[in-house]
């Protein structure tokens, strides 16, 4: 069994349209709705894998029973959390004859401290018989920078393993509560080392850090470059395969997914850091978001190459 957390879940609306017109009118020419927020992105795609899979998080409002009901259409169990405030809808709209993506973000509720309590709880059971976590995405209004530490502490005292996919305040303070992975990009550590940019030599060398911190697995992901793992027993680098790239929306958690999948089954690390690459890859060439076709898969593994640095 899975559990994957979102705190700030919400119904991704995506919308196709032939060519974005800004300050026009633009006439959808597709639809797709589904339950959404990074941990339940991961949810899909461990689900579409074959894993056992849980949802936990927040939820509210007729948003809130949306989210609840577009999970049990694709089978996935959840346990939200129900909050006071309305859930959020964030909005892709893909430009087809431009290739570009664009979004439009939602706050979501504000998260009261009696009902942070109820999730403390909540993980602190769940944590008792599950054993691996993914905790994705940025902390709603009303929760501490300090809530994924929270989190990971309770999940490590109990035994079972966290993976970490978050950015800012929310993620430096996670990783000091040693997840036994993380999945920053490029941007996000450059936030955390204080730069404009960052190379390959911050990236190894934070991710050394890290790794004598206690962090088991830290994975950088780069988008079209690949990706940079740093382990104990070195470092690693892989290009990704080359795809027909449609919507890279949910890609990041795509390879989370793929990444816990082949960890929590028991895979050694270079295979599982194929698998997340390849799940990111395959999600890229679809308009849904949080999606990968398992064949597809495992043909891109077979073309990923990794060497050691």
């Amino acid at each position: 069994m899975i559990t994957t957390i979102t705190l700030n879940a919400a119904i991704d609306q995506v919308y196709e349209v032939d060519s974005l017109a800004v300050g026009g009118t633009n006439r959808v020419s597709t639809i797709i709705q589904e339950a959404g927020g990074k941990g339940i992105n991961v949810a899909k795609v461990l689900k579409r894998s074959g894993a056992d899979v849980t949802v936990g998080g927040f939820a509210g409002g007729i948003n809130g029973e949306r989210i609840r009901q577009l999970l049990l259409k694709k089978s996935i169990p959840s346990e939200l959390i129900q909050v006071e405030g309305e859930s959020r809808v964030c909005l892709t709209v893909l430009d087809s004859k431009k290739s570009k993506v664009t979004e439009l973000l939602e706050s979501g509720p504000e998260i009261t401290k009696q009902e942070w309590q109820a999730m403390l709880n909540w993980i602190d059971e769940q944590s008792k018989s599950v054993k691996w976590f993914a905790l994705s995405g940025s902390l709603p209004k009303g929760l501490p920078t300090t809530a994924y530490t929270e989190l990971i502490d309770i999940i490590n005292a109990n035994g079972a393993k966290a993976i970490l996919d978050s950015s800012g305040d929310a993620l430096r303070n996670g990783i000091k509560a040693k997840p036994f992975a993380i999945k920053p990009n490029e941007f996000e550590i450059a936030t955390i080392l204080g730069k404009a940019t960052v190379n390959e030599t911050d990236l190894l060398d934070v991710g050394k850090r890290f790794v004598d911190d206690g962090v088991e697995h830290v994975c950088f992901s780069l988008g079209e470059k690949g990706a940079i793992f740093v382990n104990k027993d070195g470092y690693f680098k892989a290009d990704a395969p080359k795809v027909e790239v449609v919507n890279t929306v949910g890609s990041g958690d795509a390879f989370v997914g793929g990444l816990l999948y082949g960890l929590a089954n028991g895979e050694e690390p270079l295979e599982a850091y194929k698998r997340a690459l390849a799940c990111g890859s395959v999600n890229a060439m679809y308009s849904k978001i949080g999606y990968i076709d398992s064949q597809q898969v495992e043909e891109l593994m077979g073309q990923i190459t990794i060497i050691k640095l």
